[in-house]
C-alpha cells in the first residue's frame, strides 16, 4: 500500500495522461509545475518502476544529513550538567559550539523536548498592536533598571543593572550599580551624552527619579504645572523629550531586553566566575556589550545619526548635580551641614549679604559652592563665628537710702511687742486675771494665762 499526499497524488495522473497519449510532456511538466527535463526523468522512471516513482526515496528512512547518536549523548550530557541547568536550546547551542559540537538550536530544542530538559514556552493568544521602531539611530532610547539577582549565589552583594537601549538598531549601553538611586540613574545618562551626544527623547518609567509624586493631587486640582524632578529638568535644558511609559508593556523593547539579559547574561557571567561589581561592569564592557552589539542589534532606516551634539562650555556635572541653598550672613559666613564656613575676602561682594549660596553635590563627588555665576572657595571654621555684641550700657546708680526714723516711746509696737513660739498667742483681755501685785490705775497691767 502506497501512502500518497495530494500533491503526490496529482503528480501520477499527469504520468497516467501523459503515458497514454492524453497529454504531451511539456504540457504535463508545466501542469505539475516541475522543468521539463525532470519531467522527462520522472516520466521514464514511472514507465520502468509504477505507481511509487512519486513517493519520495528517502521516505521512512533517517536523513543522510542526520547526527550521530554520539553528538547525541553529548549534547544532552551537557544540558544535564548543574552548570547548565536553565540554558535554552539557542545559548547552549552556541556554548556547544565553542567545544566544537557544532549542533543547530532547533535540532538541540528537539532533542531536549524529548528527553524532558525543555519545556516549550506558550505564547499568550492577547492581540497587541506592535509598534514601529523610530527611523533613525538616536531619535529615542529606552531606559529602564532590573534588579535581580545577578551574581546568584556566589556573592552576597547586591547589584541592579540600568540599561538604555536605542529603539532604532537596539544597540545596548549598560551598566551595574550597587542601587537603584537617581545618583546612578544621572551618572548613567550623563555617560551616554558624553559618548553618543544628545538622544531625541529619552523613554523611561513612572519612577521617582524621573516624575515627582508628591502633591499630585493638589496640583491636579489647582491646575499647576507638573513639578519636575533633577532629571527632568536637566534633559528640558538639554532639550531632550522625556517620555514617561504609562505600562510595563508601553515599553517593550527594554522589558523583553531584560528578560533576554536576565537568562544569557547571567548564565555567561557565571561560566566566567563573575562574583563581585567590579568583575561584571568589566566582563560587561569587554565581553558582552561588543558581542551584543554584533550579534542583536539591526539596521535601521535611515542611515543618519540622530544624535545632536552637546554645545561648547556645556557643564553636564553642573547641569545634573543635586543642589541646595544657603543664606549668606552679614560676616560673610554661611552655615552648612552644621559647619560654619567664612567667604574670604578676596572673593567678597557687598551684595551677598542676605544673598542665596548655591551648594552642588557632583557626580564625581566634589562639592562646589556657587554664588550666582561665581563659584567660590570658602574656609571651614573650626568653630562657629560670634554673633555681634551690642555696646556695653553704663550701670545704673543705686538710689540714696531712705532716712531711718526713730520708733516713738509711745508707739504700740513699744507697748505689746510681738512674740514667737509659745507666747506668741495673747490672752484675752477680758478673761485674763489680775494678779495681785497688779500695778495701780494708771500703770501698765501684765496678764498671764
Amino acid at each position: 500500500m502506497l501512502t500518497l499526499s495530494q500533491r503526490d497524488r496529482d503528480r501520477l495522473v499527469l504520468l497516467h495522461q501523459v503515458h497514454q497519449g492524453q497529454l504531451c510532456v511539456s504540457e504535463g511538466a508545466r501542469r505539475a509545475r516541475l522543468g521539463l527535463r525532470y519531467f522527462r526523468r520522472l516520466l521514464r522512471r514511472f514507465e520502468a518502476e509504477g505507481d511509487e516513482v512519486v513517493v519520495h526515496g528517502l521516505r521512512g528512512r533517517a536523513s543522510n544529513h542526520r547526527l550521530g547518536s554520539e553528538v547525541r549523548e553529548r549534547a544532552l550530557e551537557k544540558a544535564r550538567e548543574e552548570l547548565y541547568r536553565d540554558f535554552g536550546p539557542t545559548l547552549l547551542s552556541e556554548h556547544l559550539a565553542r567545544e566544537g559540537v557544532l549542533v543547530s538550536a532547533p535540532t538541540l530544542r528537539v532533542w531536549m523536548i524529548q528527553a524532558g530538559l525543555w519545556t516549550p514556552r506558550r505564547q499568550g493568544q492577547r492581540h497587541r498592536k506592535r509598534r514601529e521602531r523610530r527611523a533613525a539611530f538616536g531619535e529615542m532610547v529606552l531606559m529602564d533598571t532590573s534588579i535581580h539577582r545577578w551574581l546568584e549565589e556566589r556573592s552576597g552583594e547586591e547589584i541592579v543593572l540600568i540599561a538604555m537601549i536605542d529603539d532604532a538598531t537596539s544597540r545596548l549601553v549598560a551598566r551595574f550599580f550597587p542601587r537603584d538611586t537617581g545618583a546612578a540613574n544621572r551618572q548613567m545618562i550623563t555617560d551616554y551624552l558624553r559618548v553618543h551626544g544628545r538622544m531625541g527623547a529619552l523613554y523611561v518609567d513612572r519612577a521617582s527619579h524621573f516624575q515627582a509624586h508628591f502633591r499630585s493631587t493638589e496640583r491636579r486640582e489647582a491646575d499647576e504645572a507638573e513639578a519636575m524632578t533633577l532629571i527632568h529638568r536637566a534633559l528640558d535644558a538639554l532639550e531632550i523629550e522625556l517620555i514617561l511609559a504609562l505600562s510595563p508593556q508601553a515599553k517593550g523593547r527594554v522589558e523583553r531586553l531584560f528578560k533576554t539579559l536576565q537568562d544569557r547574561l547571567i548564565k555567561e557571567m557565571r561560566i566566567a566566575g563573575i562574583s563581585s561589581l567590579e568583575e561584571a561592569n568589566r566582563f560587561l564592557e569587554e565581553v558582552f556589550l561588543p558581542f551584543w552589539n554584533t550579534r542583536f542589534t539591526v539596521e535601521a532606516r535611515e542611515s543618519t545619526d540622530a544624535h545632536r551634539p552637546l554645545s561648547e562650555g556645556m557643564d553636564l556635572l553642573r547641569l545634573f548635580a543635586q543642589t541646595q541653598q544657603r543664606v549668606i550672613r552679614a560676616d560673610f559666613t554661611f552655615r552648612y551641614r552644621n559647619v560654619h564656613y567664612q567667604i574670604e575676602a578676596a572673593e567678597a561682594d557687598a551684595r551677598m549679604p542676605k544673598q542665596k549660596l548655591t551648594i552642588e553635590h557632583r557626580l564625581d563627588g566634589r562639592i562646589c559652592y556657587r554664588w550666582q555665576e561665581r563659584y567660590l572657595s570658602p574656609t571651614a571654621l573650626a568653630r562657629a563665628p560670634l554673633p555681634p555684641q551690642p555696646e556695653p550700657r553704663p550701670a545704673p546708680q543705686p538710689h540714696p537710702a531712705a532716712p531711718v526714723r526713730p520708733i516713738p516711746a509711745d508707739h504700740p509696737w513699744r507697748k505689746y511687742p510681738i512674740r514667737v513660739g509659745r507666747g506668741r498667742s495673747l490672752p484675752d483681755v477680758a478673761s485674763a486675771t489680775l494678779r495681785p501685785d497688779s500695778p495701780k490705775q494708771g500703770e501698765p497691767a501684765s496678764f498671764s494665762p
